[in-house]
């Protein structure tokens, strides 16, 4: 074969392959993946701008670092976002984790996703929790809502609560970890060894979340989970998921309804990599922000970065 003929041959390989290719990553993207067009940036707010004068550590927020975290640096959720017109928010309780996710602190630096490892992401956020994700990889969708569930127990003195089970169905308990308890984890073969006590502050807490999130994900997180039926109400906290290897989740951190008592919703995720947990926007949403809930069991969440959620995948931590 002449090498003029030899190179026609090449370049018409390497092109079924490249359209081949092309064709099965369209297929994927489609499939999983909700296209959502444009946006333009949202605002970053300027600490002068910033009404929210509390010290966030105090509230609650015990993750941030004391003495540098107030009103120039944060501003609560339920500050940062306005109902829509004709939607009040719901009640919540004082003390419950529904008021404790309406007032999380959101940055007012920037609203653009940063991954664990600092690299900016594409996502559709419209504001960014002011949280710490670590230095690894481990923090992703299921791992985010995870956080703010042991976080919210941690600033109630309830920490003795907190407990996760693995994808392999072994439960991890904050309390165990305490105690010394370490695992020899060879697949899918968990042991159980006894040790020295640790720390109880709130670094060893978070190491021991850091262990949680390399083993826990949307599997062990649907699974666990309260399942909720499809005429109940749902509530600020509660989240939807959809297992797999990879899965997603997202969560409701804020509720609003109308006088038809039709719900909207603020929602939140962390995604792949770890990257920061950050509050969703999208044009179908009211606001841009604002998400109508499903209300039939037919009804589905619609959000920008996965496919639409169905009513039967809604879930409550305990």
């Amino acid at each position: 074969m002449s090498d003029s003929r030899r190179k026609l041959v090449t370049a018409a390989v390497l092109l079924l392959a490249l359209c081949t290719f092309g064709w099965v990553c369209a297929s994927i993207t489609s499939s999983e993946v909700q296209a959502e067009p444009a946006l333009s940036s949202p605002p970053v707010f300027s600490p002068q701008e910033t009404t929210n004068n509390h010290d966030f550590r105090e509230a609650g927020y015990r993750w941030l670092e004391p003495g540098v975290v107030g009103k120039d640096q944060a501003i609560a959720l339920s500050d940062r976002f306005a109902p829509p017109a004709g939607y009040t928010r719901i009640p919540a309780e004082p003390g419950s984790f529904a008021s404790w996710l309406r007032g999380l602190p959101l940055r007012t630096d920037r609203s653009e996703v940063l991954a664990f490892d600092g690299r900016a992401l594409d996502r559709p956020s419209a504001a960014v929790v002011l949280m710490d994700i670590g230095t690894s990889n481990l923090m992703q969708c299921a791992d985010s809502l995870i956080r703010l569930h042991a976080e919210f127990l941690w600033s109630q003195g309830r920490a003795e609560e907190a407990g996760y089970r693995f994808t392999s169905g072994d439960l991890s308990r904050w309390a165990d970890w305490v105690q010394g308890e370490r695992f020899s984890i060879r697949g899918n073969q968990v042991e159980r060894m006894p040790g020295p006590p640790r720390d109880a502050d709130h670094g060893s807490f978070r190491r021991w979340l850091d262990l949680i999130f390399t083993y826990a994900g949307t599997a062990s997180l649907a699974r666990d989970a309260q399942r909720l039926a499809a005429d109940e109400p749902l509530q600020i906290g509660d989240f939807f998921v959809d297992p797999g290897f990879p899965g997603h989740a997202v969560m409701l951190l804020d509720l609003a309804e109308d006088h038809s008592k039709r719900r909207v919703a603020l929602v939140a995720q962390g995604f792949m990599p770890a990257e920061d947990i950050h509050i969703l926007r999208a044009r179908s949403a009211i606001n841009a922000v604002w998400f109508p809930l499903p209300e039939e069991a037919e009804d589905t969440l619609a959000t920008p970065s996965w496919k639409a959620f169905p009513r039967s995948s809604a879930r409550r931590f305990p």
